[in-house]
């Protein structure tokens, strides 16, 4: 590895959509984490395993492991989403969606980079996080609202937070997949700090979300 890469670890991986858009941006992963083994085979066999560390559960990413890894420019993650998307709604209302672990999985990203300590933070996620409640009779937006009071309580000491809703079709890419970013800057970086955005969940993207693409909509 160049020493000059920037040095990144993947969370979440998958099969390693998020760590090609940043590796063809000049980044170089040190460190990989992917639960499901069909992911975790399809990212390994288009990498060179040799390049990088790679363990399984998040989980297991501890203390006297990540002190091995130094000056790290970025953490990023995609923590799963089956529970804050549309069609995970519909399913797992009944259930209480606090009561799933893999909705909460996002506090292990939390703790991983107050470990880690990375210039930059990335956590990417589905539109559906935005307007998801944590119970049929809860308030839109509040998972949302839960996750970004968590990053900022334990991390907001020493990052400037910024989200925003991004679709890759405003980017010359041909599809309609809007997805959440929520960007942590380290303070220590002197970069300009933006207003924060407003939690408030806009209408727009309510009915966005609403939509069934399967019926027609009715003029008027």
């Amino acid at each position: 590895m160049d020493d000059n890469s920037l040095k990144f670890i993947d969370l979440f991986a998958g099969c390693g959509g998020l760590s090609l858009g940043l590796e063809q941006a000049g980044f170089k992963p040190v460190l990989v984490s992917e639960l499901n083994e069909s992911a975790a085979k399809t990212y390994k066999i288009n990498r060179n395993e040799e390049d990088f560390e790679f363990i399984r559960d998040v989980k297991d990413i501890k203390g006297e492991i990540v002190k091995d890894f130094n000056n790290i420019d970025l953490v990023c993650g995609g923590p799963p989403c089956q529970g804050y998307s549309a069609i995970g709604i519909r399913r797992t209302h009944k259930a209480g969606k606090k009561a799933m672990p893999k909705n909460r999985l996002y506090k292990e990203m939390i703790r991983i980079i107050g470990l880690v300590e990375p210039k930059i933070f990335l956590f990417e996620n589905v539109r559906g996080i935005l307007t998801g409640r944590w119970t049929s009779s809860g308030k839109k937006g509040e998972i949302f609202r839960s996750v970004f009071k968590d990053f900022q309580d334990k991390l907001g000491d020493n990052y400037h937070l910024r989200w925003e809703l991004i679709k890759s079709s405003s980017y010359g890419i041909p599809q309609n997949r809007p997805r959440l970013f929520m960007v942590g800057l380290h303070k220590s970086l002197n970069f300009c700090k933006k207003k924060e955005k407003d939690l408030a969940v806009s209408f727009e993207i309510i009915l966005e979300d609403m939509k069934n693409d399967d019926l027609p909509l009715k003029k008027g």
